[in-house]
């Protein structure tokens, strides 16, 4: 049986992603700091042959304790890393905390990194591995209101672009999605400036059918939505200054 380790799978994208990956047969591998939620899915009938466990991505102890228990359930084998985690604070980068702001750095940046290195000996030993990182269109041009967040999409995109040649000849594919403002709690805290433009269109169903698209596919990136990709196409071509007047119109 394939296998799946999903970060942030509590709720939202990454237990969308969870549940997509179990219904195509995987053993999926629920892990989030709320633990007792992931514990509670086990009741579910798709997740019969899930595991279960806590994972603070921002902590290597907690995420080393994590791959090894999910290791010893499925014999050593990660057949797909998804590095969902993530946090968002919205508004004027001189509103924030500096609690707002690393915590965005710490889980965004850190935690994925943390994650990704210690799936690494797991990946390499099961044949066609692959990491999905949930990135955001906001690492197409950075998005006032969101700096920090954005910026740390920017670095998800690096080091997707980076790890996709690096790990290369130990047979471990990456890759991200690239998904806009989605009907979750988090993009429901979306600055209001930011949501009469770019209205909520699309449910985690969606990112999760996208992401369980690219074991398939095995593409770079997947841009979601008609106008981010339009937005992705046009910014890749024009000038900086072009890209820059686009994303002002874009999100108002």
């Amino acid at each position: 049986m394939k296998t799946a380790f999903v970060t942030g799978a509590a709720q939202g994208i990454g237990l969308a992603i969870a549940r997509r990956f179990a219904q195509a047969g995987y053993r999926v591998g629920l892990f989030d700091i709320n633990d007792a939620r992931c514990h509670e899915l086990l009741g579910e009938s798709e997740f019969t042959h899930a595991i279960a466990g806590h994972c603070d991505v921002r902590d290597k102890a907690s995420v080393d304790a994590a791959l090894a228990y999910f290791s010893e359930a499925t014999a050593g084998r990660l057949d797909v890393l998804v590095n969902n985690a993530g946090v968002l604070t919205a508004g004027e980068l001189t509103n924030h905390s500096e609690a707002q702001i690393r915590a965005m750095v710490d889980v965004n940046v850190t935690g994925l990194t943390l994650v990704s290195y210690a799936a690494f000996p797991l990946l390499k030993a099961t044949s066609g591995a692959m990491v999905i990182n949930l990135c955001s269109v906001s690492s197409i041009h950075g998005i006032p209101l969101l700096a920090v967040y954005s910026a740390t999409k920017f670095y998800v995109d690096g080091l997707t672009q980076a790890l996709n040649i690096e790990w290369e000849d130990d047979d471990i594919f990456v890759t991200c999605v690239k998904p806009p403002v989605i009907n979750t709690a988090m993009g429901q805290s979306l600055d209001p400036r930011h949501t009469e433009n770019m209205k909520i269109t699309m449910e985690p169903g969606d990112v999760a059918e996208a992401a369980f698209s690219l074991t398939q596919t095995r593409k770079l990136h997947l841009v979601l939505g008609s106008t981010s990709r339009l937005w992705h196409g046009l910014s890749g071509v024009f000038s900086m200054r072009f890209s820059r007047w686009l994303t002002r119109r874009i999100i108002g």
